[in-house]
Order: structure tokens, then C-alpha cells, then sequence
């Protein structure tokens, strides 16, 4: 009798795992770590130099989401602040630029002159217009602060990186903590 049970479970998990409409993301039975990363940027993302930046250096990291661009002023400042902040946190924390450019060229100058070392959306990615519209973006700098999985820590990355200095990292921690 009990593998009969068991039988007729399997075939209603399989029934609905094939036949049911996904889950939502807060759901018990969520999406494989990674899958955000790999839905979000199906173009993969980039370096400075537009070579192909693995996806497996970001898994696992608390992730800024920064909008920025060359020309604006308060960008360049907060990329000054940003870039010693990322490269002392960079086992944990992870940048991913979404560009504000004018062009490809231009983004990737700015990525240079300003030491970058992380990813961004290649500029012809339609992820790069999507990550806008996701998250309302109409003003720059800005920066949200997610986990690798896509949940939003916090929408104010950007004023608690230069309030907060290192104590940012572990505060998103905490907060990743619940995940």
C-alpha cells in the first residue's frame, strides 16, 4: 500500500510541475540559485575591455546594480568612492554597471578611465533598457542593492555606500541573511 502512496504522489508532482503555472519567487519550491542572473542578462554581461565576464564570479554575492553614465558629474564622483569600496568587498559584493551612455564606446571608456574592474550589461543588450524599466530609473547615480537570487535589499545603495562606508557590505548581509 505505501508504494502505491508514493506512486500516486510522484505522478501528482510530476502532473504539476508540467502542467502547473510557475511559482512565485517567494514560493517553497523556488528556481535554482543563479537562474535570476541567467534570466536578467540573457546577453551575459561584460568587462571593461568587452570580453565576456563569468556569471560564476557574481553567484553567491550581494550584487549593486549601478546606473551611472560618463558624462554625469555626481556618477563620476560616487564611481571615485565606488571602485575602492568594490575592490576591497569583492569576495562578497559584486557591481554589475547598467549604462547610461550614449554609446558602447563611451561606456567602456568610462569603465577604463575609472578603474571598473566589474561587469556590465553590454550596451545592445535589450537587458540593459529592461533593468531601467524594471526599476524606474529617471535619475542617475543610482544604485539597488540585490541578492544573487534578484531580491532587492535595498533601493538606496548608492547614499548608504557613502554614509555608510564599509559598514554597507554588512548591513546588506544581514539583511541577505533572511533569504
Amino acid at each position: 500500500m505505501t508504494i502505491k502512496k508514493s506512486f500516486v504522489y510522484f505522478a501528482v508532482a510530476i502532473f504539476m510541475l508540467a502542467f502547473c503555472p510557475a511559482l512565485p519567487a517567494g514560493s517553497a519550491l523556488m528556481a535554482a540559485e543563479g537562474s535570476f542572473l541567467d534570466e536578467s542578462f540573457p546577453d551575459g554581461l561584460v568587462n571593461a575591455d568587452q570580453q565576456e565576464f563569468p556569471m560564476a564570479e557574481i553567484e553567491g554575492k550581494i550584487i549593486g546594480l549601478y546606473f551611472s553614465a560618463s558624462w554625469c558629474r555626481g556618477c563620476a564622483a560616487f564611481s571615485r568612492i565606488l571602485v575602492p569600496f568594490h575592490e576591497k568587498h569583492k569576495d562578497a559584493f559584486e557591481v554589475i554597471l547598467v549604462g547610461f551612455d550614449n554609446n558602447s564606446a563611451d561606456m567602456h571608456a568610462y569603465m577604463k578611465d575609472y578603474g571598473m574592474s566589474w561587469a556590465a550589461i553590454p550596451y545592445e543588450s535589450s537587458a540593459r533598457l529592461a533593468m531601467k524599466e524594471k526599476f524606474n530609473v529617471t535619475e542617475i547615480p543610482q544604485m539597488f542593492i540585490l541578492t544573487s537570487s534578484g531580491r532587492v535589499l535595498t533601493v538606496d545603495g548608492y547614499k548608504q555606500v557613502q554614509v555608510m562606508g564599509d559598514e554597507a557590505l554588512a548591513h546588506w548581509q544581514k539583511l541577505a541573511a533572511n533569504e
